[in-house]
């Protein structure tokens, strides 16, 4: 390889041959792994309106582990898939006064107390889908209660930062949940998590145009007690999530503009707090939180996931981020208008890689499975009519995680100079020798990366860049330093097994 550098170098730019030395530490490894995923949000609707092509393709691309017949992937193997449990803005109409009707969502619970489960039938056939194709983990999330029980029966706050769930509701709306949760198990479907709340912390008053509902850290705790006591007395093995924040800053200490909706990791996990959840059975070891607004700058995006995984060590729990697209306007990027090409999908790996390396991010989750909106908030897009149905290569660059980082995989320490645009990580999965290593490399230019430490295997590779889509590329044996392509994502697995072993054949998902 130094010798086809010396050569290139007479005819092409010495940039085309830089090369990066890291070096691979097999003994020491950080989080265990559990999941890739995104979110149901906002699709039922036209999910419901997509023929059945269109349907099953999408759940394809998210969640197909096949391959084709000419050993292309189908999909990218998502193993994480939030469910909106809605909460009846769909049934108001124009009348709940959220204007965009694919912001609003159905409700299982009528005003009578009655139930209807045969509402959302695009979101539950999408839950099918992905079980069939392999899904590992399914969470149950809730932006707001149902309309029947708020305080002035809409889906957001009647008053700005103010809970739209009155202490003498909180049972009914356990009550809503765990019927949910029984309902699906009654269906064969298990729901691993259930997450009550969703950014407690915002205000979710009308001008926010969404469901949504206020929530300060005593409210969660009161909340998250009923629902694990009526978890237990219903033998529903779920376990309850806490507490999706808004922004990562606000699980940590340091803040003092939110009173009573900060410091959540040392609130539910610290005992003797007056909202200590770490006792009860059924709420799991996690802090959740969005990486919203917290991308930019890179020092920035470092120090807030440093502190958050030396917060979650001292605790004992796992760090879970559960929601992300692009919202932040920066000098990089803004949320507004669609971008099926690699910038966003450059943008988010990176962001993908600091929650990984320096958050210790044990999940990790966009936002929106499926998109109607202009925006740079899906990984798959349609029409509001549900036709012209594509793909990003957000969703793609997703996968060269997803698809290869299975859960029960363990991080491993890689070493090596800090870059701004080139990013390396290392993983291996649970229950075998093969060593997986996602490099972004957001240059213009080739990079070239030596591997130190690297033991002797086959490597195979696999890239997203603007004119491929986890593409298999050819590698002879242990090459190393290995060639990465401008702005492209590559999973490279080092296995000591035949190639061909590597992946599972084609099959009908």
């Amino acid at each position: 390889m130094k010798i086809l550098c010396t050569l290139l170098l007479a005819v092409i730019p010495i940039s085309l041959c830089s090369q990066h030395n890291f070096t691979l530490n097999l003994t020491r490894t950080f989080q265990t792994i559990d999941g890739f995923g995104a979110s149901d949000a906002w699709s039922n609707d036209f999910i419901v309106k997509m023929d059945d092509s269109s349907r099953n393709l999408a759940a394809d691309w998210l969640f197909s582990r096949g391959q084709n017949p000419d050993g292309s992937f189908r999909g990218i193997g998502l193993s994480v898939w939030r469910y909106n449990l809605g909460a009846g803005s769909s049934e108001q109409g124009d009348s709940s006064y959220i204007s965009d009707p694919y912001r609003r969502t159905w409700c299982f619970l009528n005003a009578d107390g009655t139930y209807d489960w045969d509402k959302q039938n695009g979101a539950r056939w999408m839950i099918r889908a992905a079980k069939e194709r392999g899904l590992e983990k399914l969470v149950m999330f809730s932006n707001s209660p149902p309309v029947s029980l708020t305080r002035n029966g809409k889906a957001f706050s009647g008053r700005c930062g103010e809970s739209n769930l009155s202490s003498d509701k909180n049972q009914a709306f356990a009550d809503y949940i765990v019927s949910s949760v029984k309902y699906f198990e009654g269906q064969n479907i298990h729901f691993n998590f259930i997450s009550p709340v969703n950014e407690p912390e915002w205000g979710w008053c009308r001008r926010d145009g969404q469901e949504g509902c206020p929530y300060t850290n005593k409210q969660i705790s009161d909340l998250a007690r009923l629902i694990n006591r009526d978890l237990i007395s219903n033998k529903l093995s779920s376990e309850i999530q806490v507490p999706e924040s808004g922004l990562l800053v606000f699980a940590n200490s340091g803040l003092r503009f939110k009173p009573g909706r900060q410091n959540e990791i040392k609130n539910f996990f610290k005992s003797h707090q007056s909202t200590y959840l770490g006792d009860q059975k059924q709420v799991a070891r996690q802090v959740c939180a969005h990486s919203y607004f917290t991308e930019y700058p890179l020092w920035l995006m470092r120090s807030i996931r440093k502190k958050t995984a030396r917060k979650t060590a001292k605790y004992g729990i796992d760090y879970w981020m559960t929601e992300f697209c692009v919202l932040h306007k920066t000098r990089e990027i803004d949320g507004g208008g669609r971008d099926l090409g690699m910038k966003t999908a450059l943008y988010v790996s990176r962001v993908i890689h600091h929650d990984l390396v320096y958050g210790n991010a044990s999940a990790w989750c966009w936002w929106l499975g499926i998109s109607t909106a202009d925006f740079k908030d899906g990984l798959v897009y349609v029409n509001n009519d549900g036709t012209g149905l594509t793909d990003s290569k957000t969703m793609w660059t997703l996968g060269n995680f997803s698809r290869f980082i299975h859960p029960g995989a363990v991080r491993i320490e890689i070493e090596g100079k800090r870059h701004r645009d080139l990013f390396v990580s290392a993983y291996r999965n649970k229950g075998s020798d093969d060593i997986i290593i996602v490099v972004i490399n957001m240059k213009s230019d080739r990079q070239l990366i030596e591997l130190k430490n690297l033991p002797e295997g086959i490597i195979t590779a696999w890239e997203t860049s603007e004119n491929s889509n986890l593409a298999k590329l050819d590698y002879s044996s242990t090459d190393n330093p290995l060639t990465i392509a401008p702005e492209s994502v590559t999973t490279f697995i080092l296995s000591r097994q035949k190639p061909e072993l590597l992946y599972c054949p084609f099959h009908q998902y």
